[in-house]
């Protein structure tokens, strides 16, 4: 089974009332209310809206298992001591196999707020068929007890049960899942293969742990051979990089519209080198999703987000200073080179992350013939009325669409500061 494919995951609603309709269900909402603030990987969703009748309950998790392919089931409701809540019972009946640490956790997270945690009877269970197996897991019927069974407590050093869902999902036969970090920290064992987000070369420091890393998109129609010896160029300018893993991805091939269609490396579409009034909002997007993949699988790692930095050339450039919008928080800095900022025209400032407040760096030829000036130096005053406090910009004289050493160097310059924390 590939464990790139998306990843299936059942919900389950459980009650009387809210089946009927005699009240809003608020189970089915929260779960996807959390899934969509803490998942970075692709998923989609199955629900149920069931009342508390123990033949439907099992009926519809083998359904979901069985019929639907569902990798992870989360049932919300009936998990209390009344007759009525006959959700374990249900669970128990389907299973092969009993998990029931997740359902320890789970009392646990809750008992550091109230002392009738005890009374949930919540159970985690797997559901195993010839050729495919689901995690069944009961969860409160609160939104907010959910939310916190699901990511922990980590002020006061509770983890959550969500912890530890991708790996067992993964050892079970399933699809990867990856997380925002900043929600939810997957833990895997060092043994423990990573989900493969992008074909990349990725180059570790000749001795020694990582300590920083530096993603580096090629541009349209290259791939991650053009910067494989960027890391050593940087450090002979004076960038203290040598403890730096360099991440770099190589685009997927898809139809260009400026050449015709015909296939090649691309980040997105490219319609035209003489305006950008016509975009591929959903190349950039896909992209960015990618992006956003790699930063958190460099934070699982064990890297900062302010020693992550993010850079590009060309159109990787412009994926770059994109990725700045998108971003919910900032990293150790953003570099565009040869590019422009793609989609000006759908942001403002209000509607913009805080990867804007990232220090970013800017540089361009001043005779480019593939991104005309005009559009890095319009670019580069939308980032500031967007809010980019710390921009640093330079065009340079006679240089065409490539890199100069003098550029090089201010990079270097730039990396220097961000690394070791120079004003």
């Amino acid at each position: 089974m590939s464990k790139n494919r998306k990843t299936k995951i059942g919900l389950v609603s459980i009650s009387d009332r809210a089946s009927e309709g005699t009240y809003r269900d608020k189970g089915i909402p929260a779960l996807e209310d959390w899934l969509k603030q803490a998942l970075l990987s692709d998923y989609e969703t199955v629900s149920a809206l069931i009342p508390d009748e123990q033949p439907l309950i099992e009926a519809t998790l083998k359904r979901l298992c069985d019929e639907d392919g569902c990798d992870l089931i989360l049932t919300t409701g009936g998990t209390g001591p009344s007759r009525r809540d006959v959700t374990p019972e249900a669970t128990l009946a389907v299973a092969t196999r009993v998990m029931p640490g997740f359902g320890e956790q789970m009392r646990a997270v809750s008992l550091a707020f109230v002392p009738t945690a005890i009374l949930s009877r919540q159970v985690g269970v797997l559901r195993e068929i010839e050729d495919h197996a689901a995690l069944i897991l009961n969860l409160p019927g609160q939104p907010k007890a959910i939310a916190e069974t699901l990511q922990g407590l980590p002020s006061k050093g509770i983890h959550g049960i969500f912890a530890a869902i991708p790996y067992c999902i993964e050892l079970i036969g399933g699809p990867s899942i990856e997380t925002r970090p900043e929600i939810v920290k997957v833990f895997r064992p060092k043994s423990a293969e990573l989900p493969e987000i992008i074909e990349k070369q990725v180059i570790e420091p000749a001795e020694g742990k990582a300590d920083s890393a530096f993603i580096m998109l090629h541009g349209l129609g290259a791939d991650s051979s053009d910067f494989a010896h960027f890391r050593e160029e940087l450090i002979a300018c004076g960038a203290p990089m040598e403890q730096t893993r360099f991440i770099l991805p190589s685009a997927p091939v898809r139809p260009i519209s400026m050449n015709n269609g015909y296939p090649m490396k691309g980040w997105f579409d490219l319609f035209s080198l003489d305006n950008i009034d016509k975009e591929d909002e959903a190349g950039l997007l896909e992209t960015w999703k990618i992006i956003g993949r790699l930063i958190a699988q460099e934070e699982t790692k064990g890297i900062d987000r302010s020693r992550i930095f993010l850079g590009g050339f060309s159109q990787g450039g412009c994926m770059a200073l994109f990725s700045a919008l998108k971003m919910t928080r900032p990293i150790g800095g953003i570099i565009g080179i040869s590019c422009y900022l793609p989609l000006m025209s759908r942001y403002d400032a209000e509607h913009v992350g805080d990867g804007i407040l990232s220090p970013i760096f800017v540089g361009y030829g001043k005779q480019d013939n593939i991104v005309p000036p005009p559009f890095t130096e319009i670019s580069i005053n939308e980032l500031r009325k967007l809010g980019a406090t710390d921009l640093w910009s330079k065009g340079y004289p006679g240089i065409e669409h490539n890199m100069c050493l003098e550029e090089v160097q201010d990079l270097s310059d730039f990396l220097e500061r961000c690394l070791n924390g120079n004003p």
